[in-house]
């Protein structure tokens, strides 16, 4: 949204995960409620089951709902089954009798995630590196980073070098424009120096001809980087607070997994948008070259760090400046992905520790709700030879 992790991180030990291993967070219903219409599809619930076995049961019992697809999500743990809602039944019906179909099912909507349209800034600054204490001939990375956003342009200049694995989650292509954008502030010129990305690709053609992410793409998405090893992952996307994408959450950072991701563009007085307002992600809000606030940043007990997010540079054509807190948290992700003790921590809990000890205060003394522990920097252990 413009304007809107030791040096592999070791899987947790997690033993057997069962359905009461997932205590949901849900926000206060109303906040619920008034993002009940925001839906990549409509016809649609997505449930998680724990096994095999209880989606089998599941599906067999599950009279009048059409199975229209089923995966296996080994490296998390869980079955996803996604079914067509009967007419006439409404989402919060259909979430209702799945789950009292079968004992540990978690059903939910199939909510959409955006990455907002770019505005159209002006011209004439490069600031970020310098507050970020950032050298000018990049860091090296030092494991793996996960990438959940739009498609990205594999051809794109700025990305020459980097080892990319792109996959997709939807059908079709659509606009590469943010995606790309988040890979060349990760991975671009000056950035991090031998990277490694694996790119999921989970926006398409949502209902009403918009782009999002749906739920299910999102888990799917999250499977497959576990199961690569990839334990930090950026996601410059956000929605609505989901059940499915709580427990799919939940799942894999019970095993390690780390997300960054941007807080939302929503304006002061917004609603919380996830997966940032979870607890098991780093919450990241978006500061000028002023350290003024983004103005469509929210303020949230949520937020965990600042990061430059007003009209940075990023190289696409003859290069453009882009703004939001999509554009923060990759600067967040690459000063974890270079540092060799933040690249060992497998937990947000840890982490979000770590970069409380580094930041630099902004606004009033302390933690607050418009920057959260204030603007990361990159600090003495970033390594600059690639």
């Amino acid at each position: 949204m413009y304007r809107t992790a030791g040096l592999l991180l070791a899987l947790a030990t997690t033993g057997c995960v069962t359905a009461q291993d997932f205590v949901l967070d849900p926000p206060a219903p109303d906040i619920i409620a008034a993002d009940a219409d925001d839906l990549y599809n409509s016809t649609t619930i997505v449930a998680l089951a724990t096994d095999a076995a209880a989606a089998d049961r599941l599906a067999a019992a599950a009279t009048g709902y059409d199975l229209l697809s089923r995966h296996t999500l080994g490296a998390i743990g869980e079955e996803m089954l996604v079914f067509r809602i009967p007419g006439g039944t409404t989402g919060v019906q259909a979430i209702a009798e799945l789950e009292g179909l079968e004992p540990g099912v978690t059903a939910g909507v199939n909510h959409a995630y955006r990455a907002d349209p770019s505005a159209g800034l002006p011209q004439g600054r490069e600031y970020a590196n310098a507050l970020l204490g950032w050298p000018g001939a990049g860091c090296r990375a030092l494991v793996p980073i996960g990438i959940i956003d739009t498609d990205l342009a594999m051809n794109t200049p700025a990305l020459a070098g980097v080892s990319i694995v792109r996959k997709s989650f939807v059908s079709g292509r659509t606009a590469p424009d943010h995606g790309t954008a988040v890979a060349q502030l990760i991975a671009g010129p000056g950035r991090l120096n031998d990277a490694r990305i694996f790119h999921a690709s989970v926006v398409g053609a949502a209902e009403g001809g918009t782009e999002a992410a749906g739920v299910d793409s999102l888990v799917r998405a999250l499977d497959w980087l576990q199961a690569s090893g990839v334990r930090l992952v950026n996601v410059s996307l956000a929605g609505p607070y989901n059940k499915i994408l709580d427990r799919g959450l939940q799942a894999a950072a019970k095993r390690g997994m780390v997300i960054v991701a941007a807080a939302g563009n929503t304006g002061r007085h917004g609603p919380p948008r996830y997966p940032a307002a979870f607890r098991q992600t780093i919450a990241v809000t978006a500061v000028d070259a002023d350290l003024r606030p983004y103005q469509q940043s929210p303020e949230a007990r949520y937020l965990d760090i600042a990061a430059p997010g007003v009209d940075v540079f990023v190289p696409q054509g003859e290069g453009r400046y882009i703004s939001g807190t999509s554009v923060a948290a990759p600067f967040v992700t690459a000063v974890i992905a270079a540092d060799p003790s933040a690249s060992r921590l497998g937990s947000a809990e840890a982490l979000r520790a770590w970069l409380r000890s580094g930041a630099r205060d902004l606004g009033a003394p302390g933690e607050d709700n418009v920057f959260g522990a204030g603007l990361v920097q990159a600090g003495t252990a970033c390594h600059s030879e690639s």
